[in-house]
């Protein structure tokens, strides 16, 4: 085994997290509160551009980063993974909770339930937290049997091929079931983020962490990154293109195909992904003292930041309709994203969230 040798902060994971949480919140404000149908396909090179943006370059980037963070962690062992996953699973529940089940509750009350909606799909919906959770239950059991940085990608690609295989099987199943099952497989329209489809990130995160550490020249070794990216890229998109897939699906909300990863969409992305780390780091190697302050405080705010900005675009949007305002124009999504992204890393210094969800004071232990 190499010598790790780089074993710090990596600044470079600061900058391309920091920038991937306006992106976020932006793609949250325009699924839900702005009039866009993004059932369809983007039309437009402005929708084109937040999808991407809010595509690839979000949760992907994020569940990266954690698998790289797996490896620069203190905690290790299994018992630290496996509490770390089910505090993630409990707050994930929680949050539910309280920006979809009490909003319903709440609609229902007013005479104007939600179309379609239940409380289990309020509930039980499956998101990129609950992905978390589940990352960190899986990683635990890997660490206890020894998998290793290749047992654990091989696991990965497993997980993927057999729920790809299992994409519709959990159909006929009670609503309650499905969700459930849709920790592992999706088997809903609620189900975004299943451990099955998407635990390759991270996965490759793990590979390139353990990576990373031996790495002597950063500078050259991101220059190489960069151009095998782009050719990877050239490549894949010719593939796809070759077979008749729409390039636009490996982004696209639209029947929520982004949701439903396959092989060759998360090749796709892994290769943006080291791209976008290439740039980051060439971008943080140029930054002054501030701004890298500030991209560090994004970064390790993130998982507060992602709980302030989803309280904030539920009640918001509950405020807006009792004014009578009942969705964010086209031309007010970016901004209206910038000023939740703003108002949640501000928060976010005074906010903390422990393990059981509550709100802590400034200074407490949190898990976060």
């Amino acid at each position: 085994m190499k010598e790790r040798i780089n074993t710090g902060r990596q600044g470079e994971l600061d900058v391309a997290k920091a920038l991937a949480i306006p992106y976020m919140v932006i793609i949250h404000i325009y699924e839900e509160m702005s009039g866009v149908d993004y059932d369809v396909r983007p039309d437009n090179l402005f929708r084109g551009i937040l999808e991407f943006l809010g595509g690839p370059l979000a949760a992907p980037v994020f569940m990266f980063a954690m698998g790289v963070g797996m490896i620069y962690t203190r905690h290790r062992t299994p018992r630290a993974f496996a509490l770390r996953g089910l505090r993630l699973l409990l707050v994930a529940y929680l949050l539910n909770l309280v920006i979809w089940t009490i909003p319903y509750l709440l609609s229902a009350l007013r005479g104007s339930p939600w179309q379609g909606w239940a409380i289990p799909d309020t509930l039980g919906m499956v998101d990129i937290l609950h992905f978390a959770g589940m990352a960190f239950l899986l990683m635990a059991l890997l660490t206890r049997l020894k998998a290793g940085r290749f047992g654990i990608v091989v696991t990965a690609l497993l997980l993927q091929g057999v729920g790809t295989l299992l994409l519709h099987s959990f159909d006929a199943l009670p609503a309650v079931a499905r969700y459930a099952v849709g920790l592992v497989f999706y088997s809903s329209p609620n189900i975004y983020f299943p451990l099955s489809l998407w635990f390759v990130y991270p996965a490759f995160g793990v590979l390139f962490g353990e990576f990373l550490q031996t790495v002597r020249d950063k500078r050259a070794m991101y220059n190489r990154l960069a151009l095998l990216s782009v050719a990877g890229l050239l490549a894949i998109s010719t593939g796809m293109k070759l077979t008749g897939w729409n390039l636009l699906d490996n982004f696209a909300l639209a029947g929520d195909i982004y949701y439903v990863q396959r092989f060759s969409v998360s090749l796709w992305t892994l290769c943006v992904i080291a791209l976008q780390l290439s740039i980051c780091y060439h971008i943080h190697r140029h930054l002054h003292a501030p701004l890298a302050v500030t991209a560090e405080y994004l970064s390790r705010h993130l998982n507060t930041i992602y709980l302030i900005q989803w309280v904030l675009i539920s009640y918001g949007g509950i405020v807006l309709h009792l004014a009578g305002i009942y969705e964010v124009p086209a031309w007010a999504i970016v901004p209206s994203g910038l000023l939740v992204t703003a108002l949640s890393a501000f928060a976010a210094k005074y906010i903390r969230f422990n393990a059981s969800g509550k709100l802590a004071k400034k200074g407490e232990k949190s898990y976060l």
